[in-house]
């Protein structure tokens, strides 16, 4: 809502809310999460919320476009350095399956509950979700000229490819007891899916 710096106590009170919010969200489903059970969370007044937030879809699609900006950041120098694509992928991959493993609740907002705003779908979140596909097809497209990843493999479809497959093996490790530590399992992940768009000759 607000488009002017905040100040350093105001951050902090805005992100106590947000934190607050992914935890009621996760813990209860974005509707049947209540604005006043994000605000005891905050130790913030009910009222305080709307200073900072539009309401309950503002505060789980802030929390999907904020934390899928800071993911995108963070992956960017993967596609700078000089390494084979199978090692860039494990390396995205592992990234991916780290902040999973680092935060299951905001994964479980992020993965499941923002679905359920009915403006997700609507352009709300669109752009951050276009910078995480142009992310992936970056890697792709490296993959490609490197002649490491078939010349004729139509990008667009192979992201969606592995998009799908991050999202089951997350959601699975997600809902199941979480024993098996995910992050181990990126090399395996890039390795098959490599396999799957290599060039006849590397297969």
């Amino acid at each position: 809502m607000n488009e002017r710096p905040l100040t350093e106590p105001r951050e902090a009170r805005r992100r106590a809310i947000l934190d607050s919010a992914v935890r009621v969200f996760a813990e209860n489903g974005f509707f049947a999460a209540r604005i006043r059970d994000i605000a005891a969370g905050a130790g913030v007044a009910e009222g305080t919320i709307y200073l900072y937030f539009d309401g309950k879809d503002d505060l789980l699609l802030t929390a999907f476009r904020e934390k899928v900006n800071e993911f995108v950041g963070s992956v960017s120098q993967v596609m700078e350095v000089g390494m084979a694509f199978q090692e860039r992928l494990a390396r995205f991959v592992r990234m991916q399956f780290e902040s999973i493993e680092a935060d299951p609740p905001l994964a479980i907002v992020l993965l499941l509950e923002s679905r359920q705003s009915s403006k997700f779908y609507g352009g709300a979140v669109r752009p951050v979700l276009r910078l995480y596909a142009q992310a992936i097809d970056r890697l792709l497209a490296g993959g490609v000229e490197g002649g490491e990843v078939r010349a004729d493999a139509e990008i667009p479809l192979v992201r969606g490819m592995l998009i799908g497959a991050l999202e089951e093996i997350e959601l699975e490790w997600l809902l199941s007891d979480r024993s098996r530590p995910l992050a181990p399992t990126a090399d395996r992940f890039a390795a098959t899916f490599c396999r799957g768009i290599a060039p006849a000759a590397q297969r």
